[in-house]
């Protein structure tokens, strides 16, 4: 079985897709291993300008593969661990937009793997959850840091140390789901999302996203990497046509 299906639904757009419905597409080693090379490539193609993540089968993605897991030394439970890390991190430091589509549970290492895209769209039957508690786990996957950076410190602590399962309309409360649209509507609001962000400029979008990712110790700081940012963007031929395109009452045509 081919683990991750690839399609181009449009012009710009490539999308992942997930394909082990039958354990509720795990987030494991194996998937890891055939997700890693092809979004890489993704990332390098310069006909991409947008990525939609979504799982087969009506679920996004249900976490670890449990079937694999079992009681270990300490280094072993840490290379276990590690090896997920330049996944995360690909994830993390993307230069072009990548969007959920979550469809189903959405849980665990999967929780993770959504809040790692810029945009969340999810399901209104969608279930969102962190339940490592009851593996005897810590939540991982990037979670204790990405999930209170994204919601606040005082709702992801109570998601993270509750584990509880909540619902769509829960997790757009939130702000964990940017859009909940109804289950039918998924695929498609999701790529609408993702033609949006599509047609922004390139190198000014992977900047903001550098500087989101950054937690500047002062104001000074922060004023001092907007300007590299801004510098370096008026140095890029994007903002020639932002401005034409904006004199002559258009659209820009990055």
């Amino acid at each position: 079985m081919t683990l991750v299906l690839i399609d181009r639904p449009a012009e710009g757009i490539a999308r992942l897709t997930l394909n082990q419905p039958e354990k509720r597409n795990p987030i494991g080693g194996a998937m890891r291993d055939a997700l890693m090379p092809i979004l890489r490539d993704l990332l390098a193609d310069e006909s991409v300008r947008a990525i939609v993540l979504t799982g087969a089968g009506g679920v996004f993605c249900a976490g670890g593969d449990v079937s694999t897991m079992k009681r270990m030394t300490p280094a072993d439970g840490r290379k276990r661990m590690k090896s997920s890390h330049p996944f995360v991190r690909l994830m993390a430091e993307a230069d072009k937009p990548i969007v959920a589509a979550v469809e189903g549970f959405c849980v665990g290492a999967g929780a993770g793997l959504a809040i790692l895209c810029d945009t969340v769209v999810m399901g209104e039957s969608a279930k969102f959850g962190i339940p490592f508690f009851k593996l005897g786990l810590v939540p991982d996957f990037g979670l204790l840091y990405n999930l209170p950076r994204r919601i606040g410190l005082g709702p992801a602590r109570q998601l993270l140390l509750h584990g509880r399962m909540i619902d769509a309309a829960e997790a757009g409360r939130l702000h964990i789901a940017d859009r909940v649209v109804p289950d039918a509507d998924v695929q498609k609001v999701a790529l609408d999302e993702a033609r949006s962000l599509a047609q922004h400029p390139s190198f000014a979008f992977s900047l903001a996203k550098r500087m989101l990712d950054t937690v500047p110790p002062s104001l000074d700081v922060a004023l001092e990497m907007e300007a590299m940012s801004q510098g370096l963007a008026f140095a890029g031929p994007d903002v020639d046509e932002g401005v034409a395109a904006f004199m002559e009452k258009r659209k820009p045509r990055f």
